[in-house]
């Protein structure tokens, strides 16, 4: 897989920063096979992953992550892979860590990346890439999840316990002292009974 080009994500208003279990280790699969993971990509936790050089333990903050499906709902929790301050980069056969023009990068495939949880309370506030998002039309103001990615619809949901996305604001990132592709601001609801 090759990553998905203008994909972002970064957290813009949440209570992550007293909330220890906010962020957890994982590496990205499609099937069985370790994947390459872009920034934003919308995950569920499937299992465990094995404690590096250990057979049989299991490293219990460390998960294999899967794209989160059309089908979930408040009974599941959603993480976004986050690659805000990831600064390392590949080729596919060498890695290397860099200083600048970081903006999006994904994680590569068997790598260990940060993903972040996505708290669907009404308040919470994530900014994704236009990679992130697909647009039915220009005035659809809702998103759903899909494959791991967003697509927009004109209706908020109405069957209970289902999340979603609402627009709050759109602009351009900033990368260093210039504009950079557009994003997507959007607080995480759930439909409430």
């Amino acid at each position: 897989m090759s990553f998905t080009a203008q994909t972002a994500f970064e957290a813009r208003i949440t209570n992550n920063a007293l909330d220890s279990l906010a962020n957890i280790a994982g590496k990205y699969y499609v099937s069985t096979t370790a994947t390459d993971c872009d920034a934003g990509q919308l995950c569920t936790r499937d299992s465990l992953l094995d404690c590096e050089g250990f057979t049989g333990v299991k490293n219990e903050n460390a998960w294999k992550m899967v794209a989160a499906t059309s089908s979930a709902d408040a009974n599941d929790v959603i993480y976004a892979c986050n690659t805000y301050d990831t600064k390392l980069l590949s080729d596919g056969r060498n890695s290397w860590f860099v200083g600048h023009e970081t903006l999006g990068l994904g994680v590569p495939a068997g790598r260990y990346g940060n993903f972040t949880r996505i708290n669907f309370d009404g308040q919470s506030v994530y900014r994704f890439g236009a990679g992130n998002v697909t647009l039915n039309t220009n005035t659809d103001t809702f998103f759903t999840i899909d494959a791991g990615k967003l697509t927009s619809t004109a209706s908020e949901p109405t069957t209970a316990g289902k999340i979603y996305f609402t627009l709050r604001g759109t602009g351009n990132f900033v990368e260093g002292m210039q504009a950079s592709f557009a994003y997507y601001d959007l607080v995480a609801c759930k439909v409430v009974a």
